[in-house]
């Protein structure tokens, strides 16, 4: 996972207006951990004296910390099997979860959502299935345009370098057709 809750910026506003931010280390994370130490944050694998946990996918099960305040992506609210004990590992921790699904506009449950991640993971799953596709199709003994797009976390801008990559390889499938 790529993908952060917070940016560095973020991070040096909330560290500039008295807010100690905490930032577990990864190597993975889109930003790194030095961007983050230089916006204030302490890098450290304790969350324990924060008093808020922000992430972006649900945590591992078992993972959770009693007592504390946890925004994410839970899925609970869809009554999804595989994500009861997660909802159950909240309500015997004592965890309010603040699950990004449901901050919508006016707190309705219909109204439009207000946190974009949704936009975003839909935009990278397009891009790594096609990618994907295209590995997959390689390994069948076939070579497609699909080849051409790179994996989501390899582009710095959507808007033009993983669009430019998709458009390309739309046209060469427009041009040349796909192999039978």
């Amino acid at each position: 996972e790529r993908r952060a809750p917070l940016t560095p910026s973020h991070v040096s506003r909330l560290v500039n207006s008295g807010v100690e931010v905490l930032v577990q280390p990864s190597s993975k994370r889109v930003f790194t951990d030095r961007e983050f130490a230089a916006a204030g944050a302490t890098i450290t694998r304790d969350l324990s004296g924060a008093n808020t946990i922000m992430g972006v996918k649900q945590p591992l099960n078992g993972s959770l910390l009693p007592g504390k305040n946890y925004l994410f992506f839970s899925h609970v609210i869809k009554a999804q099997p595989e994500n009861m004990p997660l909802l159950d590992e909240v309500l015997e921790k004592k965890v309010r979860l603040i699950d990004y699904e449901c901050i919508r506009e006016g707190g309705g449950g219909t109204t439009p959502r207000l946190v974009a991640f949704g936009e975003f993971a839909g935009m990278s799953g397009m891009v790594n299935g096609l990618r994907g596709l295209g590995l997959r199709l390689l390994s069948l003994g076939h070579s497609t345009p699909f080849l051409s797009i790179g994996p989501t976390h390899a582009y710095t801008d959507y808007s033009t370098d993983a669009r430019r990559a998709l458009r390309a390889a739309g046209e060469q499938v427009a041009r040349a057709g796909l192999p039978a």
